[in-house]
């Protein structure tokens, strides 16, 4: 029984020195309880990502079941659809008034589109980068029509391929030009301002008063096709000119068409020259 009880006394007093030895700081932390929040490096860890943390890593609601992926576009897919529709504003704005709204209306496009068309064909040929920023805006709106359509319309006309356009419009679109060339839009009826100068305009060049067509021709604070207004002027003028061996109903709808685009045109540029 003596032997145990000095083996234990021996085995207490060499480990009183080891727990002297050991600084504050270390010896509480040796025995203190593990922190359940830390990691461990023997824990048990998945080899690939959780489900949640790929849905977690985009915005997109279609990721991680694939389906979204194959219809995605590439930049120069983009590029080259952006180039595309560029170049069918340019090949429309060569085309006269009521062939732009034909082939407009057999696509579906809205009035946005002429009447963006129709601002860009009275810039002058020394505005370029109006013209390049006019046209990427055309584009913009072009860009979700139909690709086969537009090209096949544009083709029809400039070959002047009527067969062609017949069986591509209906009927009620073959007549627009028969029509009026479009409304005035309703809100510029809250804009007296420039709707009074450009009716000003209108009667003044109609009735060749040089005061006003000095003013007119005089603006330089924006550009403008000053031939083409010449030209709508001088139509309005040979309408009215030829009133007389024509019969009253047919005349004066003549009359009216004519006088359309010339309104539009002073009213679009009194509306330019009052915003600067």
């Amino acid at each position: 029984m003596a032997q145990p009880a000095a083996a234990a006394a021996a085995a207490i007093a060499l480990r009183r020195p080891l727990l002297l030895s050991l600084k504050p700081a270390r010896l509480l932390t040796s025995l203190a309880a593990p922190s359940p929040g830390i990691r461990h490096p023997r824990a048990l860890r998945p080899t690939g990502p959780l489900p949640a943390d790929t849905a977690e890593d985009t915005d997109d609601p279609d990721a991680g079941d694939g389906s979204a992926e194959p219809f995605k576009k590439s930049r120069n897919a983009l590029k080259r659809e952006a180039r595309r529709a560029v170049q069918w504003g340019m090949d429309l704005a060569k085309f006269p008034p009521p062939q732009i709204k034909r082939i407009l209306r057999a696509a579906s496009l809205e009035t946005e589109v002429f009447d963006a068309l129709m601002l860009v064909k009275r810039f002058g040929p020394d505005v370029r980068e109006g013209k390049r920023r006019q046209f990427n805006y055309i584009g913009r709106l072009l860009r979700n029509a139909q690709p086969e359509l537009m090209d096949t319309l544009i083709q029809a006309s400039k070959d002047g391929d009527d067969s062609k356009l017949h069986a591509l419009l209906s009927e009620e679109k073959l007549l627009v030009e028969d029509e009026e060339v479009e409304e005035l839009p309703d809100e510029e009826e809250d804009d007296g301002e420039y709707m009074k100068i450009a009716d000003r305009w209108f009667d003044g060049l109609l009735c060749k008063d040089i005061s006003i067509t000095n003013e007119v021709y005089a603006i330089h604070n924006v550009e403008f096709d000053r031939q083409e207004l010449r030209q709508l002027v001088r139509r309005v003028q040979m309408v009215e000119e030829s009133t007389s061996k024509d019969d009253e109903e047919g005349s004066n709808g003549k009359l009216s068409r004519a006088k359309k685009p010339l309104l539009r045109f002073l009213r679009s540029l009194a509306k330019e020259a009052c915003a600067e």
